[in-house]
């Protein structure tokens, strides 16, 4: 006769699927003793600092000097269109007291 005893008793049935175990992770119980201090005092530094520096490349600086000039020469050109229109309209205006004038 075998003297055989039975292992702790799992929270899954003898007939779980391999599936329904994987999917609870294997996981019979969970001990949650969380303690924050504990963890600070181990991992806290002595100092903390923080520092970002960033350096403008020379594609970065010569790309933003051509789209500024790009932009100032459409700017230009649009102001300068208006600016013709408008001296065509007053030079084409017939003045009242010449019209008088030459009547």
């Amino acid at each position: 006769r075998l003297n055989i005893t039975m292992l702790q008793i799992s929270q899954f049935n003898l007939n779980s699927t391999i599936e329904s175990i994987l999917n609870n992770l294997m996981i019979e119980e969970y001990k949650s003793d969380i303690s924050y201090e504990n963890y600070f005092n181990q991992c806290k530094p002595s100092s903390c600092s923080y520092s970002y520096i960033k350096t403008h490349d020379i594609t970065q600086t010569t790309m933003f000097l051509v789209s500024l000039y790009g932009g100032l020469v459409l700017i230009t050109r649009c102001l300068a269109v208006i600016f013709a229109k408008i001296y065509q309209y007053r030079r084409n205006q017939i003045d009242p007291e010449t019209l008088q004038q030459n009547i």
